[in-house]
């Protein structure tokens, strides 16, 4: 990924982390404490100051009979639909309780509407309202709440109002508004349903006697019982088929003897006699012993004389005389077996015209019997209907004198002289509560709105520089506000085991070591913007390394509005000008400090044009003279952001710091600073996080005052506020 678009990445995030909201909590705990009373306060006295609601509640209990008109009785497909049809009933009497004739008549009975006090209570003016009773009704409606008792037929109906007997009065009233305005609608329905029964009686019983009339005259029409004659018709169609089913097995019986005879008549001698016709009968059976004595005569003249003898030709004639009278007693039997099947035929014929007449009785009969049936289920249904009527109509006579009602007050109501509404206990906390939150959301919103750097975080991972340390906040007495800048730039060489000294030691340690490949001999100290410590960084930067036992110049490269000569005491009206402008020598115009291994160079007269001077090649030659000089040298420099003068110096120095107030110093701010010096390819060493409150735990850095103290390093801090 590019630079560029991790720049884009950084700038993108909100940067918020969880332990800085903890902290911004921390740091307004006076706030969040102050929110939380003065809300919780303000609320627990609205409550106190608040007109006192009190409840009372009647119960009634509602029976879902609806008015039955003819019964019907339900089987298990039906047990859905009756739920529905019950809940259905259930929510309109809930309606119904609400609705306004009955909030009226309870109004009404109650004299709301006269009572002066309920109508101030409400805001009613009689004078403002043409219907001081409908108005009234209205207030009801509001106070009212219907509330069913789960698993019961009970339904509580809870009243609220500003006094408790009113309450349970009002409560009341609606109880027996409901029950007066159900039994009238019980009593009205039932009026209606026995009007609609007599209507229906009368209609019904002159159905009834139509359909007397009609079954009657179908009677006189039919003469005999219809039931009787289809008996009769059924009889006769029965004994008809018995008949046809005789004759016609005696058919198949003949005609299939008929083809036997036939066979027997082709042989023309009756020798097989497998008919007992023909076995039984006498001349057949005559001629049949006769052709066989006459067969066996020629069998004995063929064999003693010869086929050609003359006594065989008599008495073949005599053989052949006996099979033509045989043949013709076969033709007598088979013509007696042609007659019979005749018969029979015509007798079939006979049964079925029999069978045809009386069948289309039997359908004329059907007609006969459905119409029949017919008058008399319409009979029957008639009487059947009539006599539920008539029921129904004796239940409704008797319900109408019992005057019955499904509703019923189960329970009256009572006051109750404990109010509800306000629970000043409960608003209290609800106000603590809701101040508690809004000075969490001011301390949250202070650290979600705040755009200014405030963290080791925003400066490594929203702003992508290396973190390098901190400076701690500076807490020394002086007479003006003048004299407190220049104590703390000079502070570390007053306290050299304080807080700020540890930390610069740690921010030079650091440089250090990033100078192991090439040593950064010139360092130039810079800022964003104006009055965020870049000077002060500077200076006791410069007061650390000296320490450390190297020889540091401290240049003032601030042109414009230089301030370090202030700092030493040290006269300004020669200095880096002075050398630029070949008026006099760099050792003239370098000034000793006090401190031990560090001089100062200051800024000398302001120039008009400082731009051009330190982009000029005088000031490049001034400063490697200066680097052949000292270990370091440490250029104080303008504000990045006002003007381009450290962006031309950073180009000659080794390194660059940058320096960022915490929450005086915008990121975007910083992020400009880092683009302006990135676009010169500048060595941007780090940022350093100044003015750092470490004793209140700003910003998360209390544990650096923990260390310092406990390591012996604040002793000085303490003894310098004492």
């Amino acid at each position: 990924m590019s630079t560029q678009l991790q720049d884009q990445g950084r700038e993108s995030g909100l940067g918020v982390q969880p332990s800085e909201i903890l902290r911004a909590i921390t740091h307004r705990k006076w706030l969040i404490l102050a929110s939380t009373v003065v809300v919780g306060a303000a609320v627990g006295t609205g409550s106190m100051r608040q007109k006192k609601v009190y409840s009372a509640a009647a119960s009634v209990m509602i029976e879902p009979i609806m008015p039955k008109v003819i019964d019907n009785p339900v089987g298990f497909e039906g047990i859905s639909e009756l739920s529905r049809a019950e809940a259905l009933f259930s929510n309109t009497q809930y309606r119904i309780i609400r609705s306004r004739p009955v909030l009226l008549s309870a109004a009404a009975t109650l004299g709301l509407e006269k009572n002066a006090r309920f109508l101030a209570d409400y805001g009613i003016n009689p004078q403002d309202h043409a219907d001081v009773l409908d108005a009234a009704a209205g207030v009801l409606e509001r106070q009212l709440e219907v509330v069913p008792q789960r698993g019961s037929r009970i339904v509580r109906l809870i009243v609220e109002d500003y006094d408790p007997n009113r309450a349970a009065e009002i409560a009341n009233g609606v109880a027996q508004a409901y029950k007066t305005h159900a039994l009238d609608r019980r009593l009205g329905a039932t009026l209606e349903a026995h009007r609609w029964l007599d209507q229906q009686v009368a209609e019904f019983s002159k159905a009834l006697e139509a359909s007397e009339a009609k079954l009657a005259e179908f009677r006189r029409a039919n003469q005999i019982s219809v039931n009787d004659r289809k008996n009769m018709n059924s009889a006769k169609l029965a004994r008809l088929n018995e008949e046809l089913v005789d004759v016609r097995t005696s058919l198949i019986r003949l005609r299939a003897k008929r083809k036997i005879l036939q066979a027997e008549l082709a042989q023309k001698d009756g020798t097989q006699a497998s008919v007992p016709e023909i076995a039984s009968n006498p001349v057949i059976a005559g001629l049949r012993g006769k052709l066989v004595d006459l067969a066996s005569q020629r069998a004995q003249i063929a064999s003693r004389y010869g086929p050609k003898h003359d006594t065989m030709k008599a008495i073949d004639d005599q053989i052949g005389e006996v099979r033509r009278l045989i043949e013709a007693e076969l033709s007598i039997v088979v013509e007696t077996n042609d007659n019979e099947i005749k018969a029979l035929e015509s007798t079939e014929a006979g049964i079925n015209a029999a069978l045809d007449v009386e069948r289309t009785a039997a359908r004329e009969l059907e007609e006969l019997v459905a119409e029949y049936n017919t008058l008399a289920a319409d009979n029957e249904t008639t009487k059947t209907r009539l006599a539920a009527l008539q029921k129904r109509q004796t239940d409704a006579d008797l319900s109408g004198r019992l005057k019955s009602n499904f509703v019923e007050i189960f329970e009256n109501a009572e006051p109750n002289p404990a109010p509800i509404r306000p629970s000043i206990v409960k608003n209290s906390a609800l106000g603590l509560l809701a101040g508690l939150a809004l000075g969490l959301m001011i301390a949250i919103a202070s650290v979600m709105l705040d755009t200014t750097v405030r963290s080791q975080a925003d400066i490594e991972e929203l702003l992508g520089l290396t973190f390098l340390g901190i400076v701690p906040s500076i807490h020394e007495k002086a007479e003006t506000a003048g004299e407190t800048q220049l104590t703390r730039d000079l502070y570390l060489v007053r306290s050299p085991k304080s807080s700020l000294a540890e930390c610069l030691r740690s921010i030079r340690t650091n440089i250090l070591f990033m100078g192991t490949d090439k040593p950064l001999k010139k360092i130039l100290v810079t800022s964003p913007g104006p009055s965020e410590g870049k000077s002060t960084v500077a200076t006791n930067l410069a007061l650390v390394m000296a320490q450390a036992g190297q020889r540091v110049l401290l240049v003032d490269t601030d042109l414009r509005r230089p301030r370090l000569h202030r700092v030493f005491s040290v006269s300004s009206e020669t200095g880096v000008t002075t050398v630029l402008l070949k008026a006099a020598s760099v050792e003239e115009v370098i000034r000793p400090t006090g401190v031990v291994g560090m001089d100062i160079l200051p800024c000398g007269p302001l120039p008009p044009n400082p731009a051009e001077l330190l982009h000029s090649s005088h000031f490049t030659e001034l400063v490697e003279t200066l680097c052949s000089m000292y270990d370091r040298v440490i250029f104080d420099s303008p504000p990045v952001n006002a003007v381009t003068d450290s962006v031309i110096l950073s180009q000659i120095v080794d390194g660059t710091l940058l320096v960022a107030k915490v929450g005086t110093t915008a990121k975007d701010g910083v992020r400009r600073a880092r683009r302006q010096l990135g676009s010169v390819n500048a060595s941007l060493l780090g940022c350093v996080l100044n003015d750092i409150d470490l004793e209140h735990g700003s910003y998360g850095y209390s544990h650096y005052y923990y260390y310092s103290h406990r390591y012996g390093y604040g002793a000085e801090e303490k003894s310098a506020e004492t």
